[in-house]
């Protein structure tokens, strides 16, 4: 799923997300699943103008900071949906990323049987123009043998990742610099060493999945169907899912 191909690609619009439930619903399970949420308003350099804080992670809450906090609660009804499924997941953002604070992240945390990790990886190990340290999350532990593949003798130094300034007032600011977009594609040795760890345990994830599946449909319990409990409110608010239901119900 990617943005650039229309909005049937783009997780905020209605066709988007329908989409994006129908393509996932339709992975085998045992499968693989990556997801990358845009990070721009989850990283220390947009701290002043989204509100962003370890004690406020929803910043305001307004403009491109709620819709990337939708986001995010759509990924993770994703992400959820693909646990259910026996599904290894991986989520990637940018080293201290406040994403993992976002609500909906922690609710997931906390269900039953749920277990996330989370592995450290520097992409420059992996032949990218800067270090760019990168936190993977991860329904799996194996993620954590994506650092098998780095090469820990590279050490690239781009010196326009960041630019440092003085605003109107004199106060030091800091901004993204001209290489920072460019930042965002992953080597392309990060993405042979995703595909080498996903083959080395595609069997034993499929065999995991298939049980996994046994047993939730022998202890199926629907109790939880209910969207007018509390619990399903904040999870429909949070994502917005009222005019995904409506788009739904004209189909």
């Amino acid at each position: 799923m990617d943005v650039r191909f229309g909005r049937e690609h783009d997780i905020l619009t209605n066709e988007g997300f329908s989409n994006t439930l129908f393509q996932v619903l339709n992975v085998k399970p045992g499968g693989s699943l990556w997801a990358a949420p845009v990070c721009s308003t989850w990283v220390y350099l947009s701290r002043a103008s989204t509100g962003r804080s370890s004690a406020n992670p929803m910043g305001f809450n307004t403009g491109l900071t709620w819709k990337h906090n939708v986001m995010v609660a759509r990924v993770v009804i994703i992400l959820t949906i693909a646990m259910s499924k026996g599904i290894w997941w991986c989520l990637e953002q940018p080293k201290g990323s406040l994403l993992e604070s976002h609500i909906l992240f922690q609710k997931m945390l906390s269900l039953v049987g749920v277990s996330v990790s989370r592995v450290l990886c520097s992409l420059g190990h992996f032949g990218a123009d800067s270090m760019k340290p990168v936190w993977v999350y991860s329904s799996e532990t194996h993620a954590t043998e994506f650092n098998d593949f780095a090469d820990r003798s590279l050490r690239p130094t781009n010196p326009h990742m960041v630019t440092h300034y003085q605003d109107g007032n004199g106060k030091a600011r800091v901004k993204g610099g001209s290489a920072l977009k460019q930042s965002q594609a992953y080597p392309r040795k990060f993405g042979v060493a995703i595909a080498k760890v996903r083959t080395r345990h595609l069997k034993r994830q499929r065999v995991a999945a298939a049980r996994f599946l046994r047993r939730a449909l022998d202890g199926e319990d629907t109790s939880q169907l209910d969207m007018t409990n509390k619990t399903n409110l904040l999870w429909m608010k949070l994502a917005d899912l009222k005019p995904v239901f409506q788009y739904l119900a004209k189909q």
